[in-house]
Formats: C-alpha cells, sequence, structure tokens
C-alpha cells in the first residue's frame, strides 16, 4: 500500500509552524507512515520539508497573510495560487507509479476529483461555513473522494448540510514532543488565532475574576477583535522575546497580567503548556476538533472549554478537563484543578490522540477503501 498526500497551497509542510493544523497533520501522517514502508510521497509548496518524498507545485510556501495582503490589491492572487496548486497536485496524482490511495487535504481539489484516476478520500479540515456549499455547487453530490471528518461532532454538521461523511479519524499528535512538568507556574494559558469565536475576550475575564495570570499566544487573525477587545487589555507584550515563558518569568511578580507572547513554534509553546495552572478554550463556535487542546493534555495541563462542537468526545471531563457552559463555571473550575493528575491527564490524552492511534486509524480507511475499489 502506498499514499499520497496532497497538502494545501498556501503553508508549507514541515516540522516546525507557527499555525497550520491540516499542513501539521500532513506532516505526521507522512512521517509514520514512512516509517512504515506506506508513504508515496507529500504535494505541497515548494520550501515544504516532508519526511518522505516532496512533490513541490507553487514555486514557494507564500503564507496566508501574504496572500491575504496581495489579494487586497489583487482580487486574481488567490484564485490561481489555488488553481495552479489543484492543476499540478492532479498531475502528480495521475502520473506517479505505484500510488494506491490518493489522500487529499485541500478541498479547492474536489470539484476537479473525477479527474483523478486512483481512489481518493479527503480530511475535512475546513470548518463547515468554509467549504463547498452543496446548493451552489451541486454537482459535488456526484464526488468521487470519501470524506472523513476529525469528529462526530464535525460529522453531523455536514451531514446536516447534505455532505455524506463515510468515516471518522481523530487528528493525531506526536506523544513525545510534549512532556510533563512539576513547576507550574500561577498562570492561565490560550493559544490560537485570536478571534471572536476563539474567545480570548473571555480567558481574560476568567484571569482577572481568579486573579490568576493570562498567557495569549497565536497569530491575530481578526484585527479589529485584537484592536478593541484585547490590546486594551494587554500589560505586557512579548511578541519580539524568543523565549517566550523566561521572558513572562522576568516580568514583575504582582497580578494579574495579561501577557501576550504572538505566534509561537513548537519549541516555545511546549513550555508555555507544561507549566500552565490550566489551558482556557472559551469558544463561541462549534470547533472541529482543536489540536491545542490535546497539546495541552499531551504535556499534562488540564483543559476547561466550553461545551460546544468536539469538546465532548475530546476532553474527558473530570480527568482530562472541565466541560463547562459559561465564563461563571469556567471560573469555579478554576478554582477546582486539584483534582487532576497530570501524569494521567497525559497518559489518557497519548492512548486517545497519539500519532500512531491516527495513523491505525487512517491505513483501515486506506484498505477499505482498496478493498471497495472506491
Amino acid at each position: 500500500m502506498k499514499i499520497l498526500q496532497i497538502s494545501t497551497a498556501f503553508l508549507p509542510v514541515s516540522l516546525d509552524l507557527r499555525y497550520g493544523g491540516s499542513e501539521r497533520i500532513v506532516y505526521l501522517l507522512d512521517q509514520e507512515l514512512y516509517s512504515r514502508g506506506l508513504s508515496a510521497g507529500v504535494v505541497a509548496p515548494q520550501g515544504s520539508k516532508p519526511i518522505s518524498c516532496l512533490y513541490p507545485t507553487i514555486l514557494k510556501a507564500t503564507g496566508v497573510d501574504d496572500v491575504l495582503d496581495k489579494s487586497k490589491n489583487n482580487a486574481f492572487t488567490g484564485f490561481a495560487i489555488r488553481a495552479d496548486h489543484v492543476a499540478q497536485a492532479i498531475r502528480y496524482a495521475n502520473k506517479l507509479e505505484g500510488i494506491d490511495v490518493i489522500h487529499l487535504h485541500d478541498d479547492n481539489v474536489l470539484p476537479f476529483d473525477f479527474l483523478i484516476n486512483r481512489p481518493s478520500l479527503i480530511t475535512l479540515h475546513s470548518d463547515i461555513d468554509s467549504f463547498w456549499d452543496l446548493s451552489i455547487t451541486p454537482s459535488l453530490k456526484k464526488r468521487k473522494s470519501k470524506f472523513v471528518s476529525i469528529s462526530q461532532s464535525q460529522k453531523k454538521i455536514y451531514e446536516s448540510r447534505g455532505h455524506r461523511v463515510d468515516y471518522v479519524v481523530y487528528n493525531g499528535v506526536e506523544e513525545n514532543k510534549f512532556s510533563l512538568s512539576e513547576l507550574i507556574y500561577p498562570y492561565l494559558l490560550s493559544l490560537g488565532s485570536i478571534q471572536p469565536v476563539k474567545g480570548q475576550d473571555k480567558a481574560i475575564e476568567v484571569a482577572k475574576k481568579t486573579g490568576l495570570d493570562l498567557i495569549i499566544a497565536g497569530n491575530i487573525g481578526n484585527s479589529k477583535f485584537f484592536k478593541e477587545e484585547i490590546n486594551p487589555n494587554i500589560t505586557h507584550n512579548l511578541t519580539k522575546e524568543k523565549d517566550k515563558l523566561a521572558a513572562y518569568l522576568s516580568l514583575p511578580s504582582h497580578s494579574p497580567k495579561v501577557v501576550y507572547v504572538g505566534p509561537v513554534n513548537d519549541k516555545q509553546k511546549a513550555p508555555l503548556y507544561s507549566h500552565a495552572t490550566a489551558f482556557l478554550m472559551p469558544i463561541e463556535w462549534e470547533e472541529p476538533f482543536g489540536l491545542v487542546i490535546v497539546e495541552s493534555m499531551m504535556s499534562g495541563t488540564p483543559v476547561i472549554a466550553f461545551n460546544r462542537g468536539s469538546i465532548p468526545e475530546v476532553v474527558d471531563d473530570g480527568l482530562t478537563g472541565f466541560i463547562v457552559n459559561n465564563i461563571e463555571e469556567m471560573v469555579n473550575a478554576v478554582e477546582n484543578l486539584k483534582i487532576f493528575d497530570r501524569k494521567r491527564v497525559k497518559e489518557i490524552s497519548n492512548n486517545k490522540f497519539g500519532k500512531s492511534k491516527m495513523v491505525d486509524n487512517y491505513i483501515e480507511v486506506y484498505q477499505d477503501i482498496i478493498d471497495h475499489k472506491y
């Protein structure tokens, strides 16, 4: 069995990403498939660094921010990059020899999947409002690729919009990438794209009510929200610091502080996870999965999250975190964190969401597709 993965057009596939959840999954899948002799390579922007073989499409990974900036002056830019990526991806999918299954991670390929002459599946990384609307593109009802959702919650949402979802496979995280720490500092952590649905404003409110510091990490996904709701509350901005935790620890000891550290890579965020009192996830949308939640739990740090989307599937209430319904319940949860055994939090998460578990599940899907000649 040989699997060719097709990644997205705008971000590279590599070990160290500041953001890009689907690209991270492509990398981990490739890493594990390669170790098992099953990877046929990765189709991705030039500059990507998969473990196996790279089949490059566009000249370089431009990055989301760069594309958005260019698109303001030229609306054709984003379309041109996507179209070029899709065209080259299909060429690779049909031309390369010895491939059994094409694994798509870019839904821009879907309108053209009938051109792919091999069995294919697509992992649904997008939220439903960013996906193809069947009322506008009814031809996609006849698409060839099998759909894989990343949670049961996401599956129900997609099916409510008329899509057929064939499999569910949870995302995975490399088990040994995040480690436990016995030294816990009095700060709460929020990590993710800064925008209203992620709820950083509510995390600030919780921190103030508990008297704990709050560290906010992530790229600015909504500049208006950041400017009006987040920035006025920030007491310290550490975006220019390389060692985010060390920079935070050097700040004056008085609390509560709201500290913004900017986007973080894996090396920077690992200690932020492991030394945090808790990870806050006061989301205001139906989160399809939430890799940051798993990364936190794999660091032994319990998660306190609003009961939306996939949260009940990812967080084991009372074992790896608390599932709450509002700010008041989140504040109360922060005050009851002593019940958690951080070693047990990590163990449960490793077993449920480890990279090996994810790849085992995908191999079952690949084999089913091959056996039924989809």
